[in-house]
């Protein structure tokens, strides 16, 4: 069997010029990758792309090749390898085209900050154990804005100090990075990273479509819900005319609701999912949010998250057609009802295309136990407990149903999953008494540790004063949380997912809600705005130095400025 030609030899069979890539560069390569066996290998380069290509395309003759040229067009292009022409240098954005790389060769005679910035937007994309190898450096390691060598080893010192002062100054992606530096080889104009880790990428909606389908992947649409505007049915009224302006606006556009399917795709417990290297929409918890972040996996900026340290080929594989209903915050009752719930919109036409259809979720990460509340709610929708799979680590899914969730806070709640609750709560009354409940009624917190109103008792007295019953959901059977909330005529409380019960309404009502200005959902003005009826907001000031901030903030009520709202609003209720 003849040897294998090198590099070197190949890129003088090919003609490949000297000030091409550099002969000790390619000495350094093969060196570097003599036992590597890529099945994809990218090549950046600003000069000869079509030689420097088909040096590396017969090096690896199995391999997929694609060389991103960032000089003048070739006149002509080769059949066997794809060479692209670019501009850009957002390098992430060509590279969501193809498959995860093996090999990434920067042989380009750039700027080191260039070389620098793609590093940091691309080593991540790598497949794990891939090579980043980068030439044409600076020779000497001086710490200079740029310099990749010295910007690599500063991560490598970053990673080997995790609890120092450089690491908690670094950024998520800096992390990211500094982790997956498993082997770093650092010469005369040379630098060699070797990959730790596998990484899934991190688009909107519609680049995931784009990047799946042009990394050969199987996906449809099965059906859509378009666009819309939806109007407020409540009045409303505010202490603060500013906030009310930002985030109870008199109409909210709602996005497109997608039903989609996917062929081979995996999935880890805390709505992880994944096709093609790509983390699917249905894994956000704010599908709106660019950092699109989710608890169930870690996070590493806006453009990568790390996948668990599964074992590949023992990944449990489950085959048939399963509806993706994992939550990052798995049985939390507020996020069953407005995220989970919100997505089986699209359960019935998608369980006529599959009747084999089961529901894949993953139970509570503390109590390793699907909550009772969970079960009841599926099971008032019309899905039996023999329809669940529930898996507590990765698994690979013949076919993965995923529907947009159409309750997307603050942004908008789209109609279409009105028709979801009213069919949980009507399944779930003919379950409930007949006894007497309150016409209005208070809903209060007990045992909060956060987002605590710290003069509570006083603020709900003036409630009870007024004939409101101070109720707390958590202490009735949910049947009865569904015959209180859907008969009340006046519901008041606090923010939060007490309140959420309000899906039960089964008409325009009074809704009084009381929050801090820093908690910024808006779950009570969306279902207010479906239902209908009046909505009274009192926004409270938090507390500055308390134990929570942001969102989590504890809060007091100011009797003094808002007093004489709340007493002028509770007499006219009487």
């Amino acid at each position: 069997m003849s040897r294998a030609l090198t590099l070197l030899e190949l890129a003088d069979q090919v003609g490949l010029p000297g000030n091409g890539v550099a002969r000790r560069h390619l000495v350094a390569i093969e060196r570097e990758l003599r036992d590597a066996q890529p099945a994809h290998v990218v090549v950046l380069c600003d000069r000869f792309p079509v030689l420097t290509g088909r040096v590396f395309h017969r090096r690896w003759p199995d391999a997929r090749v694609h060389v991103l040229s960032f000089g003048p067009p070739p006149p002509q292009r080769p059949s066997e390898f794809q060479v692209i022409d670019t501009t850009t240098s957002d390098v992430l954005s060509e590279l969501v085209r193809f498959p995860a790389a093996d090999v990434l060769l920067d042989l380009r005679k750039e700027e080191e900050v260039r070389k620098a910035a793609t590093l940091r937007q691309a080593y991540l994309s790598l497949s794990e154990g891939g090579h980043y190898i980068v030439c044409g450096m600076r020779a000497d390691r001086s710490a200079f804005a740029g310099n990749v060598a010295q910007d690599v080893l500063d991560l490598v010192s970053t990673r080997m100090e995790p609890r120092g002062d450089r690491w908690k100054d670094s950024s998520p992606l800096d992390r990211g990075i500094g982790k997956a530096l498993s082997r770093v080889v650092v010469e005369d104009g040379f630098l060699a990273a070797t990959k730790a880790g596998a990484h899934v990428l991190k688009l909107d909606a519609a680049a995931v479509r784009e990047a799946i389908d042009v990394r050969g992947g199987s996906q449809a649409i099965l059906f859509a819900v378009p666009p819309t505007t939806v109007e407020s049915a409540s009045t409303i009224w505010s202490n603060d005319a500013a906030l009310e302006a930002e985030r109870l606006p008199a109409a909210s556009d709602v996005d497109e609701l997608l039903c989609t399917v996917y062929t081979d795709a995996w999935c880890a417990p805390r709505q992880v999912a994944a096709v093609e290297g790509l983390l699917l929409p249905a894994s956000y918890f704010l599908p709106w949010n660019r950092r699109h972040r989710t608890f169930g996996i870690h996070d590493y900026g806006t453009a990568y998250s790390q996948v668990p340290a599964f074992d590949e080929e023992e990944l449990r594989y489950l085959r048939g057609t399963y509806f993706h209903l994992d939550n990052q915050m798995p049985g939390h009752y507020g996020h069953v009802i407005t995220h989970d719930l919100s997505k089986l919109w699209a359960w019935d036409a998608a369980l006529d295309e599959f009747p084999d259809l089961r529901v894949l979720l993953s139970p509570n990460p503390t109590t390793g136990e699907v909550p009772p509340h969970t079960w009841q709610l599926l099971e008032a929708f019309g899905i039996p407990r023999d329809r669940v799979t529930v898996f507590t680590d990765g698994v690979r899914v013949e076919r993965l149903v995923t529907a947009t969730q159409a309750f997307q806070q603050p942004p908008f709640l789209s109609p279409v999953v009105r028709s979801v609750w009213r069919r949980v709560a009507d399944a779930l009354l003919t379950q409930a008494g007949t006894d007497p409940l309150p016409d209005r009624i208070f809903v209060s917190r007990r045992g909060a540790m956060r987002r605590r109103c710290l003069n509570g008792p006083e603020l709900e007295s003036r409630f009870e004063a007024a004939g409101f019953t101070v109720v707390y959901p958590e202490d009735l059977p949910l049947p009865e949380q569904v015959r209180l909330f859907s008969s009340a005529s006046v519901v008041a409380g606090y923010g939060g997912s007490g309140m959420i019960n309000m899906v039960y309404s089964s008409g325009p009502a009074t809704r009084i809600v009381v929050a801090a200005r820093s908690y910024w959902p808006t779950n009570e003005y969306h279902l207010a705005a479906m239902f209908g009826g009046d909505l009274r907001y009192f926004w409270c000031d938090p507390v500055a130095d308390g134990p929570q901030d942001g969102m989590h903030a504890d809060f007091t009520f100011d009797f003094d400025r808002d007093g004489p709202a709340l007493d002028a609003l509770l007499q006219q209720l009487s």
